[in-house]
């Protein structure tokens, strides 16, 4: 027969091995409590590389642009929120999606990713050398899991000078993808990546709109004079008065009036212009030339290179889009 003590120091072990997983449950359900209706289960990360992305700018503008922190303009989301799933996602557990850090912070990132990929050079929020600033507001940041999946964007965006303050471009862009995940369903990367799709696509149609108002504006900075150039999916608020320059002398007005005007641009842009086998820009490009038929070719990486013939007539306007394929 054991003696007493012994049998209380078995009584203990046995109770601390079924107490403890009460005591785990317990701890976590404390921690779930913490977030409100969060679950932290569904924490996305939503992964952005350092590397360029491909069909990058490889030379940088002289323009540089600090982001200021974006704005979340949503009423009624926490501020890591970004959907609902009424359907089974591997990795992921309730019906709330929630992102591993505020939606404003990722939306600022995207934004710096693909605007320094378009050539800006970006700069810290804090920059005092900055020429120019990008600030806005998510109105609109969902991405719904169900039978197929949703994902709405809409992102106002404000370009200024630093030095004057002007509004140099403001625009809101929005963006509407759909998608069947097939009968195998999502995982937890699949909703980040449909995601940071989605972001990118905005940032990129952000930055080729502001670029073109940019470029139209302030050609100096660019060595270019192009034309405004609309983009689809994005409504442009405001739009700065280009500097007006001093006239010409009559004798390059003469010249000058004898030349055609031909926009090139391209799908997707940052494609590289020959002009009868002359480089000369990454679209949108805006090129004033003598009347004539001209041989087009963009390439991209990536894509197979397009080629066109082009007639540009005298004092006119000639707009071409060219769309590549891979």
């Amino acid at each position: 027969m054991l003696p007493p003590h012994y049998w209380r120091q078995i009584f203990m072990k046995l109770f601390r091995l079924a107490a403890a997983p009460l005591v785990l449950l317990l701890f976590v359900s404390g921690c779930t409590g913490l977030g409100g209706s969060i679950d932290l289960g569904n924490e996305l990360h939503v992964r952005l590389s350092d590397k360029p992305s491909p069909g990058a700018r490889e030379q940088k503008y002289p323009v540089t642009v600090r982001i200021a922190p974006y704005k979340d303009g949503r009423s009624g989301v926490e501020p890591r929120q970004v959907g609902v799933s009424t359907a089974r996602i591997m990795g992921l557990t309730g019906k709330q999606i929630v992102l591993d850090q505020e939606a404003v912070i990722l939306v600022g990132d995207v934004m710096r990713k693909q605007l320094g990929d378009a050539g800006l050079q970006m700069l810290g929020a804090g920059a005092k050398n900055a020429q120019f600033q990008l600030s806005g507001s998510i109105k609109t940041l969902s991405v719904e899991i169900r039978e197929r999946d949703y994902l709405h964007i809409v992102i106002e965006s404000t370009l200024t000078e630093v030095a004057s303050g002007q509004v140099i471009w403001s625009g809101v862009v929005a963006e509407k993808q759909e998608r069947y995940a097939g009968s195998s369903g999502n995982t937890k990367g699949d909703v980040a990546n449909f995601l940071r799709n989605g972001l990118q696509v905005v940032a990129d149609k952000t930055g080729e709109s502001l670029l073109s108002v940019l470029m139209s504006t302030r050609p100096e900075l660019f060595g270019l004079n192009a034309a405004v150039k609309p983009v689809s999916g994005v409504t442009v608020n405001a739009v700065a008065v280009p500097m007006v320059s001093a006239p010409p002398v009559p004798a390059v007005a003469a010249v000058n009036s004898l030349q055609g005007a031909l926009l090139l641009s391209s799908v997707p842009s940052r494609a590289k212009v020959y002009v009868n086998d002359v480089y000369y820009g990454l679209t949108p490009l805006r090129l004033d030339l003598t009347p004539g038929i001209y041989p087009v070719r963009i390439e991209l990486e990536g894509y197979k290179s397009v080629a066109e013939k082009v007639s540009v007539r005298s004092e006119d306007h000639t707009e071409l889009e060219m769309k590549l394929r891979k």
